[in-house]
């Protein structure tokens, strides 16, 4: 009899060591997953830091699954009195207008202060995506205030939301499940009503975490907007010296 309970004992504890490896295992792959990820959205072999840092992430921005550039200016109502180049748009991102870049891979930005701010009126950002969904098909929406921490994300197709939330001092919207790439760069997102507590000293809140991570997640579902506007700015760059060397 004792002899049974201790190969029992043994048996268990073969199995939680055995189960306890596996956590150690991957709990590594996962960090080295993130940490590889947050390196490959702000460094490449093509691509050197010094390059990516002079253009700044816009607090707001859209990402269109389309390269029909004319038809997303008809949508959203853009004149070509507009037609600004993308590196001066980065740069007036903030003013009452809505700026389009062109195609990269698929895909389209949308920068402006016209584009609604979750934090004033969310009901109003998710009329003007659902709008915008059902006439151009897939659409994202991100955000990224890193003075006050309030963030948001929204992935819309044929203007059903499939994924959103938005935090502003409190969860606004939250709907649909967390997708993988959330869950694999660590996102916190908050119930509605759910309580914030207080963060001890050295720890970083939560919310600093996930606004740092939006352009992370940008990268995985659409386009990372560093990433994209350099290739833009480089595009424009070329094409203007081969404007200027034809002149010439």
């Amino acid at each position: 009899m004792d002899s049974l309970v201790v190969g029992l004992l043994v048996s268990l504890a073969s199995v939680l060591c055995l189960a306890f490896l596996f956590f150690l295992i991957y709990r590594t792959h996962l960090r080295r997953l993130r940490a590889g990820t947050i390196r490959s959205a702000t460094d490449s072999a093509d691509s050197p830091r010094r390059e990516i840092s002079t253009i700044s992430v816009p607090v707001r921005w859209m990402a269109i699954r389309s390269a029909n550039t004319p038809l997303i200016r008809e949508v959203l109502g853009v004149s070509d009195e507009v037609a600004v180049p993308w590196s001066e748009s980065l740069s007036r991102a903030g003013e009452d207008f809505l700026f389009v870049s062109g195609p990269v891979d698929g895909w389209t930005l949308v920068v402006g202060g016209r584009i609604p701010d979750p934090a004033q009126d969310v009901d109003a950002l998710y009329r003007w995506l659902n709008r915008l969904s059902r006439e151009l098909g897939e659409v994202h929406f991100y955000s990224a205030d890193r003075v006050l921490q309030f963030h948001s994300w929204v992935r819309m197709d044929d203007g059903r939301v499939t994924r959103a939330y938005a935090w502003a001092g409190e969860t606004q919207w939250n709907e649909g499940r967390p997708t993988l790439e959330e869950r694999l760069l660590g996102f916190r997102c908050r119930a509605y009503c759910e309580p914030v507590e207080p963060v001890a000293y050295g720890e970083v809140a939560p919310e600093a975490r996930n606004t740092e991570r939006v352009v992370l997640l940008a990268r995985r579902w659409s386009l990372d907007p560093i990433v994209a506007s350099r290739r833009l700015v480089q595009k424009e760059a070329v094409r203007s010296e081969g404007d200027d060397s034809s002149r010439g």
